[in-house]
């Protein structure tokens, strides 16, 4: 919000420097974007008053309307003075630039136009530098004494300050709003609104039928007839609205922006001569149309409010109307209305508008206690400039969502445990009450209830928090707080792992990049199929309105971002919070932390040295298995090949550690490449850290100086068999030795034997012992044992 140092000055004429005064609006929980002095642009302009006008001979044959007129600026010397002016008439006082004035860095000369002299110019306020760009000379009040300076009667100079607010103090959106918070930190007198009231002409009113009662909870108005829309706007609120980039060329439009500004109330104005006696609240059609001026035609579809009658649609909350009830020159009588709409309606509305000041102060929240003062208030300034007579106002409330505060109980013990110091009890109360708290006070404690246009106020620390930016943060010492807090052990095994995989990841040449939380819904639900999405009611974007429930949506859009930029080799990773939907948990969400990394691409980059080939699974997952040995046995790690949504089902397998489910990896699904902008070697995984509590303790150990034996077997097993639960057995079979032997897989080979799949493995076994050297026939020995277990358990057929 933008508005004039001096426009809130007639609101609160507290004696305070400016300097002050704006530090008071960022206390007051306020934020002063910035603050602009406003100085003219012009010097040398004087009132003057047209004392003779009359036609130029060439005025017919050149088809303008050039005039030469005789200009009185308070001196014997009467200026000869052409115009082309419209409204340039006898007898009216006017903005005169005298020879040697400055209008926008242009210095005024003497001129022959068309043949005669002009010793000056006749100015618009567009010409000065202020307002809105027309053709009409200003024309001043004939109380105004000739020969003063045109700078000290308007007197433009003013500072501009531009506000902004958080989306829990819609009472900041108005002078009004900012005046009282001013008001109460310099124990000013509270602002009362001074009761309008309107006489009444006629009864004719217009119906109100609300039919979406959940989207709109009241609505209000009355018609106003016989009133001229073609008057100039006044020029105290020109230059208030100037200063507000709210100026309009329609006085109407002027009239409501100016109440919208000063009170915070958006206000809708309908043509009442297209309207018949009925106004309907109604959701829209899918496909129905909305059509404004200049053909613009808005598609709507049911989740959109409109308000219309029974043949068409009028309008969308925000005085967005449509050609049949917009206010044009020729418009006699209107109807003028407010009403209270749900945020969720306006959030479906803005979908559609890009932009609009009045959907901003309904999205923020309206004071439901002061609609009817707005529409008395719009009503008496419409009646003052434009003319015209009131009907009676119409109102139909449901009372379905309309909020009332309720009384909150606040002790003074813990106001002063978290302030810090104490403050006496009749302080606090007195600032309750310049806020226009209702109070009951009690010994140790206050009932209190908030005034109406602070529904955000809902707990006793909203309260306190009330009290300490009226009392001032700077006369709150800097004591240090005194709490006894219960501390939990810290859970290192995470942090350690975290940190950890880290430099592993960056030392095999990852690069770490950071993902917002929130993520578009439409990646989600492509990723994984029939999950359900946790979505944010009130989102920064349609593209973040999704809690993320892994880490691989942000990592896909980094490898997209990416490859647009012709980046061939990619490898990245990806550490932090993912969120699920569980009943059992705080607010029915769950949020674990898991750590991810995604290659795409060539698997190295291009080098003279190397054969530059495609990164495949098994790069990835040596990476992996590097970062789980550091907090855990490798033997406790299994590898299940799953198919899972989202990845190649011939390249995906989960994650289990001691037969807990703790990740996933694989190939990202061709069906999704194109969908997600990746390349075909594009393989990513996913762990949660909650299984792993305990980190792998170092162990230190003898070299032996006795030489290693080697053994390799070649057995046959059936294809369905994983070679995962081989390995493990033949592990399990020497644990009961007492002998170090190493276990490896080093050949596999698959053949068709007739109408059975099989497959040959190759596994080595190196043998040693710490005390001695070992002998051929105990290591044949425990081999043979070892075939024998095996072909007990998989059938396997040894190769000779």
């Amino acid at each position: 919000m933008k508005f004039s140092e001096k426009w809130l000055r007639e609101w609160i004429d507290v004696k305070i420097d400016s300097n002050i005064l704006y530090e008071q609006i960022a206390n007051s929980g306020i934020e002063v974007e910035y603050i602009k002095n406003f100085k003219t642009q012009f010097s040398g302009v004087i009132v003057g008053k047209i004392v003779e006008c009359i036609s130029h001979s060439l005025s017919n044959e050149l088809k303008n309307d050039l005039k030469i007129v005789k200009v009185d600026i308070g001196k014997k010397k009467l200026l000869n003075i052409v115009c082309r002016a419209w409204n340039c008439r006898n007898g009216i006082k006017v903005a005169v630039a005298t020879i040697g004035a400055i209008l926008k860095d242009k210095i005024i000369d003497t001129k022959t136009i068309q043949g005669e002299l002009s010793e000056g110019m006749l100015c618009s306020f567009f010409e000065l530098g202020v307002f809105l760009k027309n053709n009409t000379i200003i024309e001043f009040s004939q109380d105004i004494p000739i020969g003063i300076n045109v700078n000290d009667y308007l007197r433009l100079e003013d500072n501009i300050i531009k506000t902004s607010i958080t989306a829990n103090r819609p009472d900041g959106l108005s002078i009004l709003g900012i005046s009282r918070n001013i008001a109460a930190m310099n124990n000013f007198k509270k602002l009362f609104l001074e009761n309008i009231s309107t006489s009444i002409h006629f009864h004719k009113k217009i119906n109100i039928d609300i039919q979406a009662k959940q989207q709109c909870s009241n609505f209000l108005g009355r018609i106003i007839n016989n009133i001229n829309v073609n008057v100039d706007t006044p020029l105290w609120m020109k230059k208030k609205l100037f200063f507000s980039d709210m100026l309009s060329e329609n006085i109407i439009i002027n009239i409501i922006n100016y109440v919208l500004i000063e009170i915070g109330q958006p206000l809708n104005i309908f043509n009442t001569d297209n309207i018949d006696d009925l106004i309907i609240v109604r959701m829209a059609e899918n496909q129905e149309y909305l059509f404004l001026k200049d053909n613009i035609k808005i598609e709507l579809n049911k989740n959109i409010l409109v308000f219309s009658n029974k043949n068409e649609i009028l309008s969308l909350p925000g005085n967005i109307n449509s050609i049949f009830s917009e206010i044009s020159k020729n418009t006699k009588n209107i109807f003028l209305s407010s009403c209270l709409i749900n945020k969720e309606s306006i959030l479906d509305i803005l979908k559609k508008i890009d932009s609009n000041t009045m959907l901003e102060y309904y999205h923020y929240g309206i004071d439901s206690s002061l609609q009817n003062y707005a529409i008395e208030y719009a009503t008496q300034l419409i009646l003052k400039i434009c003319g015209g007579e009131a009907g009676v106002i119409t109102h139909k409330n449901n009372n379905l969502f309309t909020h009332k505060n309720n009384s909150i109980r606040v002790y003074y013990k813990t106001l002063q445990k978290i302030i810090g110091i104490s403050i006496k009890d009749i302080t606090v109360s007195k600032i309750l009450y310049n806020l226009d708290y209702k109070i009951n006070t009690y010994k140790k404690y206050w009932d209190v209830i908030p005034p109406s246009w602070r529904f955000d106020i809902l707990i006793e620390e909203d309260v306190i928090n009330d009290v300490i930016r009226i009392y001032g943060y700077h006369n709150i010492f800097l004591n240090p707080l005194k709490e006894h807090i219960n501390f939990h052990k810290k859970d290192k095994s995470s942090d350690y792992f975290l940190k950890k995989s880290a430099k592993l990841l960056i030392n095999r040449g990852y690069y770490e990049v950071i993902n917002y939380s929130f993520i578009n819904p439409k990646i989600e639900n492509l990723i994984f199929k029939n999950k359900e999405n946790i979505l944010i009611s009130n989102p920064i974007s349609q593209d973040m309105s999704c809690m993320r429930s892994s880490l691989w949506p942000g990592l896909l859009k980094n490898v997209s971002y990416n490859k647009n930029r012709q980046q061939q080799s990619i490898r990245i990773f990806e550490r932090g919070l993912c969120f699920s939907i569980n009943k059992k948990e705080n607010l029915s969400i769950k949020q674990e932390i898991f750590l991810a990394a995604l290659i795409s691409g060539n698997h190295l980059k291009e080098s003279w040295f190397i054969t530059t080939r495609k990164a495949d699974f098994y790069d990835l997952k040596g990476d992996l298995e590097l970062i789980l040995d550091e907090i855990c046995e490798l033997d406790d790690i299994e590898f299940r090949r799953e198919k899972i949504f989202g990845l190649h089902p011939e390249q995906s397998a989960s994650i289990y550690f001691q037969d807990d489910l703790v990740g996933k990896i694989g190939a990202i699904d061709p069906r999704l490449e194109k969908k997600l902008n990746v390349n075909s070697s594009t393989f990513l995984f996913e762990i949660s850290l909650k299984h792993f509590s305990q980190i792998k303790k170092l162990k230190f150990q003898e070299i032996s100086k006795f030489p290693t034996i080697r053994r390799d077997i070649a057995i046959i097993i059936s294809e369905d068999t994983a070679v995962h639960d081989v390995i493990k057995t033949c592990k399990n079979f020497f644990i009961t030795t007492t002998q170090i032997v190493e276990i490896n897989l080093f050949d596999i080979y698959s053949y068709q034997a007739s109408s059975n799949m099989k497959k040959s493995l190759g596994i080595s076994f190196i043998f040693q012992n710490n005390q001695r050297t070992l002998k051929d026939n105990e290591i044949n020995l425990m081999i043979n044992n070892c075939i024998e277990v095996l072909e007990e358990k998989f059938q396997v057929i040894l190769r000779k």
